[in-house]
C-alpha cells in the first residue's frame, strides 16, 4: 500500500473548504470557472489520498464530487465562450449601425464664460441672439443656460458656478459613441456634467471647480484641447 504525504489530503481539504466558504458569500458562484476549477483539484487530490490508503467509501464520495465539479467546469467554459459570442455580436452590431469617431480625432474647445442654469418665468427678458443662450421650454417650465452676467430679470430659481466645453466641429447625425465616452470618463472621476446638445454639436457643463480637471482627464485620455 503506497501512503501518501499528509500536504496531499490537507491541501485537497483547504481548497474544497474555500470553494465551500466561496460559495456561501457570493450569489452565484458556478457561473465562474474558479468555483469548479477549484473544486475539481481538490476533490481530485482526496480521491488519490482515499485510494492510496484503500479507503473505498471515501474514495467513493470524492469520485462523485469529481464528477460534479467537471460538469460544472463544463457549463462554466460554455457560458464563458456564450457570452464572449455575445460581447462580439453586439460589437459588430455597433459597427453597423452607424459610423464612429476616434477620441484623437475629437476637438474639445472650452468656453470662456461663466454660466448659470437658471428656471425663468418668460423669454421675454432673454437676448436670444447672444452668444450661449441655451432654452429649454417644456408643459413645466422655462429653463435657460447663460452667462452669469447676462442673467435676465424674471429669474424663478438659479445655479451658479458652470463652465462649459464644446466638441469642436459640425457632428454629423449618423455619428454614434460622441458624448457617453466622455461622460463615462467623468463620471468615473467623481465629475458631474450637463449636457446639452444643438443641431451642429455637443455642450457639456462641469462646476467651475471641476473644470480644470475635465480637461485634463480628457486630455491625458486623448481628446484634443483646442
Amino acid at each position: 500500500m503506497v501512503v501518501l504525504p499528509l500536504w496531499i489530503q490537507i491541501v485537497g481539504s483547504l481548497l474544497i473548504l474555500s470553494a465551500f466558504a466561496w460559495g456561501q458569500m457570493t450569489d452565484i458562484p458556478s457561473s465562474d470557472i474558479a468555483y469548479p476549477g477549484v473544486n475539481l483539484l481538490g476533490s481530485g487530490l482526496l480521491a488519490l489520498d482515499a485510494l492510496s490508503g484503500r479507503q473505498w467509501g471515501f474514495l467513493l464520495l470524492e469520485v462523485g464530487w469529481i464528477l460534479v465539479s467537471a460538469i460544472g467546469l463544463v457549463r462554466a467554459l460554455r457560458n464563458r465562450t456564450h457570452r464572449a459570442d455575445k460581447a462580439i455580436q453586439a460589437d459588430e452590431s455597433d459597427h453597423e449601425s452607424g459610423p464612429t469617431m476616434r477620441t484623437g480625432d475629437i476637438q474639445i474647445h472650452a468656453i470662456d464664460e461663466n454660466l448659470t442654469v437658471c428656471k425663468v418665468a418668460d423669454y421675454s427678458g432673454v437676448d436670444l441672439d447672444a452668444p450661449f443662450r441655451f432654452t429649454g421650454n417644456t408643459d413645466e417650465e422655462h429653463s435657460l443656460v447663460c452667462p452669469t452676467d447676462r442673467l435676465p430679470p424674471q429669474l424663478i430659481s438659479r445655479s451658479d458656478g458652470w463652465r462649459a466645453f464644446r466638441i469642436q466641429g459640425v457632428l454629423d447625425f449618423s455619428l454614434i459613441g460622441i458624448l457617453a465616452p466622455i461622460a463615462t470618463l467623468l463620471a468615473q472621476a467623481g465629475i458631474g456634467i450637463f449636457a446639452l446638445s444643438t443641431y451642429n454639436t455637443d455642450y457639456v457643463l462641469t462646476q467651475s471647480s471641476d473644470f480644470d480637471r475635465a480637461m485634463r482627464i480628457l486630455a491625458e485620455s486623448g481628446y484634443r484641447i483646442v
